[in-house]
């Protein structure tokens, strides 16, 4: 059950208006959803092989199915701006609930991970690419800048560190609305691109913070072979031509706490491609073999 906003959520309500959400980004024929049991299974065959999890549950923005729950749930105009993936950080009921929500998985995966990344990215991105520029205007920043610094409270007091990706982070290297919690490691994945300011990587590690190197020449979007966003084959020769510590508009010695290459499910109704992605991985780890500890 979920308590917030002087209101008690059962479990059984809670769920199906989740699921709701779910089956409205897609409704997966195999099941859109892991059981408890079944995560505990994935986690611990990870802990034997001496593998960590990073567990990622995205806010304000990629929230999609939480929205629909939301409404789901009679909380009234949960969405920023037409966004369908984006919290208003105005709406306090829906800022509550999804704090409340993220709060359930932080006390679980304590159990199990080091970090929890909160991610903090593209903030209405799906209606345009100025939803941060569009906080920072209206003098609303300092909302995302509280929201934030609240997901790593949650976490740090759950014995986790916190993650959070770059781009929303001190957007444009803009700090006048407020200073984040310096122990957010910052997963650094875009240097931006026109009209999308992003902080440089060497503004966080001045403002205290921990780089992990998430660069997106390896990004891979399944289903993109040679053709569209993020391909297959880029991914693939970018293992050849960057240096595990090249981050994004990073300087060469930029301090790192690691790096890791990313396969993004956009379309959910791609096929799971084992072999280019197990290629990937066999690629990544020969190519940056120095950098690999045995445990």
């Amino acid at each position: 059950s979920v308590n917030v906003n002087g209101k008690k959520y059962n479990h059984n309500r809670v769920s199906k208006a989740i699921q709701r959400g779910n089956n409205a980004y897609y409704n997966d024929p195999n099941g859109n959803a892991l059981t408890q049991k079944e995560m505990d299974r994935l986690l611990a065959f990870a802990k034997a092989r001496n593998i960590n999890i990073i567990p990622v549950i995205n806010s304000p923005g990629h929230m999609d199915a939480l929205l629909v729950a939301m409404e789901k749930l009679a909380i009234k105009n949960p969405a920023f701006d037409g966004s369908k993936r984006t919290v208003d950080l105005g709406n306090q009921k829906a800022v509550n609930f999804t704090k409340a929500i993220i709060s359930k998985y932080v006390a679980y995966f304590s159990a199990h991970s080091e970090i929890f990344n909160f991610g903090g990215d593209e903030y209405a991105n799906d209606v345009d690419t100025g939803g941060w520029a569009k906080l920072q205007s209206s003098g609303r920043y300092k909302d995302f800048v509280a929201y934030a610094n609240d997901l790593a409270k949650i976490i740090k007091d759950a014995g986790m560190q916190p993650m959070s990706f770059n781009d929303g982070i001190y957007y444009n290297s803009d700090d006048s609305f407020g200073t984040f919690d310096p122990e957010i490691i910052i997963s650094y994945w875009t240097a931006g691109w026109s009209g999308y300011d992003v902080a440089k990587p060497e503004y966080f590690v001045q403002k205290g913070h921990k780089i992990f190197n998430t660069n997106d020449a390896w990004y891979w979007v399944a289903g993109n072979v040679d053709s569209g966003i993020y391909q297959y084959d880029d991914a693939l020769a970018n293992m050849s031509k960057k240096e595990f510590t090249d981050v994004p508009a990073g300087s060469p010695n930029l301090p790192i706490i690691g790096s890791i290459q990313c396969v993004w499910y956009d379309d959910p109704r791609r096929d799971y491609d084992f072999e280019r992605i197990y290629t990937l991985m066999d690629t990544f780890s020969e190519n940056y073999r120095e950098y690999m500890v045995v445990k």
